[in-house]
């Protein structure tokens, strides 16, 4: 970010030496190889314990014997693989893994088997080990006295909204966006539903109250990206994020193996790919200014090292920590402090099993209590622990429960000290009776089909938009992957539901780095002062596809062509008129040499020394 967004980012991919001599200091080991994804086929070990007999370890209640470690989540069962426990209130019931699946106790969900699965419990050495890696009891709560706009921003619950506005003044940012590769596969789907429909223009038919067309963020992935077409969007005002080089598999590397060094080469990295492929230009559409924003694949934080490497190459914010659902929503905010829900699946306080009221985490009252209730209507919609906290009035809020996260397994991991000015965009999840997804291609709707009824989704839509338009006015997400422009019926209900959006004199779209500069100098409606595109940027005019070779160790990291493990032929489509990479761009070897490779923290170490000494 500028010098205007109170952060200082490095200006070269060795970065500033001020801000390198910072990021020397932190570096963990050289980056790890990526790993290879793991088999979709059948069993390739046999796991410790793979009884699957019924487990008779019940009570006539159907409750199971079984000591949870904790209120609620998801604990292995020690006799079968195939088996796990749901806990909910101190309360246990037995599940089974779909077949072929076996419950992996570190992972807290079930998978297929491999010679990496965890069957049965954790290690209690282990489990301390990592309850440690994520204790946050460091991290100091909102003090709204010492953290003030513009470069800190938290509130008690995380629900206030900025500058002190009502909700009536304040402008409902809707912030769509797009994770994943962009190439000619999804670049005409995207350009139509954001109102490109002249497919060799630059022409929206789709505008905010202020005339300006509206605008996404996108969050890219090297492997298989146009950077043509990356060039085109910026110059139209859209932003571009980043999300990794390779966004690799298995999703646990990201949380468990990636050190500071992996991160910096992975989010840096693809950074320094999207510049060097965007061309050159006296206006460029695409800088290292404006290219300040992360998301982790698989949207899975990786704690501390993750959020250090963000902190020290100034990026301006991160988008990876998915918050709790509920109502009202949460406003972003900054890592000074910790945030405003429980990243943990901890033990309920006392206060917390009074606001549940026997309620366990499915929404279901004790079955004790079951029994000495009167019977409902038989039509009477059954109310959801979410609706009954979301339909109670008159809770006390100074006792207000700090939400828990919506994940039953494995927390997130999220940083245990302050990263003073570096926001956070949490993800509020879209939800229903029957949906809780973070990406809206991940929901289900059972009674939409491709061509007629689109009215479910367009209904689920709008809820959820409600949820943050008739409330604290906190932004509200859409977070797509190509998925869902693969089915008729997402598309023709999204566009009904941005037809609907268009009505709302008050409702903007906007990318992330513009709801930031608002929050941090909030306006009324009628003081708004958000900005079309820069008519001056340059688009990609003469684009030109480099045709590369990749090469790959037996790690899957980048290799030299004379000692390498794969290879194949890439077509890469990038700004320049006949300047190309020597070979694939790749974790390891960004700078797409042919020898001599240089990674990011080996660059940082030519700025700055080995020890983080100024040359």
């Amino acid at each position: 970010p500028t010098q205007q967004q109170g952060r200082r980012a490095p200006s070269s991919a060795a970065a500033s030496q001020s801000s390198a001599q910072n990021v020397g200091n932190r570096r963990g080991s050289q980056p790890s190889a990526p790993q290879p994804s793991q088999s979709r086929g059948g069993p390739q070990s046999q796991p410790a314990s793979d009884d699957e007999d019924e487990d008779k370890d019940t009570d006539s209640n159907g409750e199971v014997r079984f000591v949870c470690p904790k209120a609620d989540g998801l604990f292995p069962d020690p006799n079968s693989c195939r088996k796990f426990m749901l806990c909910g209130s101190w309360k246990a019931w037995s599940q089974t893994c779909p077949p072929s699946l076996y419950f992996d106790g570190k992972l807290k969900y079930c998978t297929f088997k491999t010679p990496q699965l965890t069957c049965g419990p954790v290690s209690e050495e282990e489990t301390r080990k990592e309850e440690l890696e994520r204790n946050q009891d460091k991290l100091l709560t909102c003090d709204t006295t010492q953290c003030q706009l513009p470069n800190c921003f938290c509130s008690e619950e995380g629900t206030s909204i900025p500058g002190g506005l009502n909700a009536n003044e304040t402008p409902q940012m809707v912030l769509v966006n797009f994770s994943g590769a962009l190439n000619e596969l999804v670049f005409e789907l995207y350009k139509k539903v954001l109102g490109y429909t002249n497919k060799f223009g630059a022409n929206q038919n789709r505008h905010n109250p202020n005339g300006c067309g509206i605008k996404a963020t996108f969050f890219i992935n090297h492997e298989y990206s146009n950077y043509a077409q990356i060039q085109w969007l910026a110059a139209q005002g859209h932003e571009i994020a980043m999300h990794s080089i390779t966004h690799r598999l298995p999703e646990i590397w990201w949380t468990d193996n990636a050190n500071y060094s992996d991160w910096a080469e992975e989010m840096i990295g693809i950074r320094e790919i999207i510049l060097a492929n965007s061309g050159s230009s006296s206006v460029p559409a695409v800088s290292r200014e404006t290219l300040v924003g992360m998301r982790a694949p698989y949207i899975k934080p990786g704690g501390d090292p993750m959020f250090e490497m963000a902190s020290d190459f100034g990026l301006l914010y991160d988008s990876s920590v998915v918050a709790p659902k509920g109502t009202p929503p949460f406003w972003p905010f900054t890592w000074d402090y910790r945030q405003p829900f429980d990243c943990h699946n901890n033990k309920k306080s006392s206060e917390e099993k009074k606001a549940v009221d026997g309620d366990d985490i499915l929404g279901r009252q004790s079955r004790g209590r079951q029994k000495r209730s009167a019977k409902k209507p038989k039509n009477q919609k059954k109310t959801t622990f979410a609706d009954k906290k979301t339909n109670d009035k008159t809770v006390d809020r100074k006792h207000r429960v700090r939400r828990n996260s919506p994940f039953l397994g494995r927390p997130l991991k999220c940083p245990t000290k302050a990263y003073p000015g570096l926001w956070e965009i949490p993800v509020n999840p879209l939800w229903n009776e029957y949906n809780t997804c973070y990406h809206a291609d991940q929901c289900v709707f059972p009674h939409a089909t491709d061509d007629d009824d689109i009215d479910d989704i367009t209904d689920f839509l709008k809820e959820n938009f409600e949820r943050h338009y008739n409330n604290n006015r906190a932004p509200f997400q859409l977070n797509f992957h190509v998925t869902w422009f693969t089915q008729k019926g997402h598309v023709k209900a999204l566009n009904r539901f941005f037809d609907y959006l268009s009505t709302l004199k008050d409702t903007y779209f906007v990318t992330y780095q513009q709801l930031i500069q608002w929050m941090k100098e909030p306006k009324r409606l009628n003081e708004l002062n958000f900005k079309c595109e820069n008519a001056t940027a340059t688009t990609c005019t003469r684009p030109h596809t480099c045709v590369v070779k990749h090469y790959l160790d037996k790690d899957l990291s980048a290799a030299t062509e004379d000692n390498y493990n794969k290879a194949d032929t890439r077509y890469m489509p990038v700004c320049h008129s006949s300047t190309c990479p020597q070979q694939y761009q790749w974790f390891g070897n960004h700078a797409g040499k042919k020898g001599h490779f240089k990674t990011i923290m080996q660059l940082v170490d030519d700025a700055v020394g080995p020890e983080g000494a100024t040359n």
